[in-house]
């Protein structure tokens, strides 16, 4: 497949719940166009983590260049700002290379930035103590107070923030404090300015019972393939509830089982019915992910690819 300018150059964007094959898909799909992944999970950032967050491994690529994967300490947080910008970096240089970035991943929050952007304000983000004193303010009465100041600044946003949403009720006000503008005019100059992302967007499913089985096989084979010794050395080195690593799937009850809190069937159990709950919850955002193309996971890796080269290919020659 022949590669365009760095203008005209798609994105390709492959979300999925849990366990459905989409990273060997997205291998597939990179070996014919091209290409080199970049993850979207949130939780395969982090090193010491590639069994219980199912990081592919370099027998598994093939040669394909994976970015974003096994970077991080697993102590370090990883926000929705710091993935887009890594991500937005990591397609530049692939683009830059005459290659295709393939987007692979279930974390919708980072499809969702990706495609419709993410506002950010520097004047908020540099008075930690603004936020602080509105929170405190807050305490005092449940917001109502902070609700009507909101209301009489910036009517717009309590049209669609509701009272009770501390979080976004304090940030609209930090906002307003900090810039003297409310955040609903800076937003709808953000959406303004921003150009829209060139990318083919596909969601890979299949189903529901076909995706549990699935999900329960992988905690299996996680087991087998030694994710008990893979959170034996995380603790080792001392790791916490608190680290932002341990909320990954399966990590907890792994924690708990090695403390003596639960045996390993509970532990097994568990996460399988965490997983598939998971898996349920992504389903329902990428239902909202306007514009995504549906694949059918029990088509195969060679159909799914190839279909998804030839319309690139078809939208590239009527460009």
């Amino acid at each position: 497949m022949s590669v365009h300018s760095e203008q005209t150059v798609p994105w390709v964007l492959l979300a999925g719940p849990t366990a459905s094959g989409k990273t060997a898909l997205a291998i597939e799909l990179a070996l014919r166009i091209g290409g080199e992944i970049i993850s979207a999970d949130s939780m395969q950032i982090y090193r010491g983590c590639a069994i219980g967050t199912a990081q592919p491994a370099a027998e598994e690529l093939h040669g394909v260049p994976c970015h974003l994967t096994g970077c991080l300490d697993p102590w370090q947080p990883w926000s929705v700002a710091e993935w887009l910008r890594a991500a937005k970096i990591c397609a530049a240089e692939i683009i830059s290379r005459g290659r295709i970035p393939v987007v692979v991943g279930g974390t919708g929050l980072y499809f969702k930035t990706l495609t419709n952007g993410l506002f950010e304000t520097e004047g908020a983000a540099k008075h930690p103590e603004v936020r602080s004193r509105l929170e405190v303010e807050w305490d005092v009465d449940g917001g109502v107070a902070l609700y009507e100041r909101l209301r009489a600044v910036d009517v717009e946003s309590t049209a669609r923030i509701h009272a009770n949403d501390k979080l976004r009720v304090v940030r609209a006000l930090e906002v307003f404090e900090t810039t003297g503008r409310s955040i609903s005019t800076l937003q709808a100059e953000d959406r303004a300015q921003r150009k829209p992302l060139n990318a083919h967007r596909f969601v890979l499913c299949l189903d529901r019972d076909d995706l549990y089985h699935r999900i329960d096989a992988r905690v299996e084979a996680m087991i087998a393939q030694g994710f008990e010794d893979e959170v034996r050395k995380l603790l080792d080195l001392g790791a916490l509830d608190e680290w932002p690593a341990m909320r990954a799937l399966g990590y907890p009850q792994m924690l708990r089982m090695m403390r003596g809190e639960m045996d390993r069937a509970s532990a097994v159990e568990e996460t399988q019915r965490f997983s598939r709950r998971y898996a349920k919850q992504q389903m329902v955002l990428y239902r909202r992910w306007w514009g995504a193309v549906w694949l059918d996971a029990a088509k195969g890796l060679t159909e799914n690819a190839r279909w998804i080269e030839k319309m690139l290919e078809f939208t590239a020659s009527a460009a």
